[in-house]
């Protein structure tokens, strides 16, 4: 008889435990809801950020370019007037 007893001590505190369980995880599918939104918010975020320096980095690069092609000719004259100044001088 002692035994049946343990027995259904031990059930009463298991069901205790699942009860309390069960009571303290009611909440948390709105938690865990906020806290996805939440960072769901800071990532759209971020990615905003991402886009605006994106944006401004392919500008200056396109400005690069454009000034790429200018250096070339740069290039060429002075060679030029490096030859005239040098023939000068010589």
């Amino acid at each position: 008889m002692s035994d049946e007893k343990k027995l259904v001590e031990v059930m009463l505190d298991v069901l205790a435990e699942i009860h309390e369980m069960r009571t303290g995880m009611e909440g948390m599918p709105s938690d865990i809801a906020n806290l996805s939104s939440q960072q769901q918010r800071k990532t759209n975020t971020e990615l905003v950020k991402v886009n605006l320096q994106l944006g401004e980095n392919t500008r200056v690069i396109l400005k690069l370019a454009d000034k790429a092609e200018v250096i070339p000719n740069l290039v060429e004259r002075v060679v030029k007037l490096e030859a005239e100044v040098f023939r000068k001088a010589s």
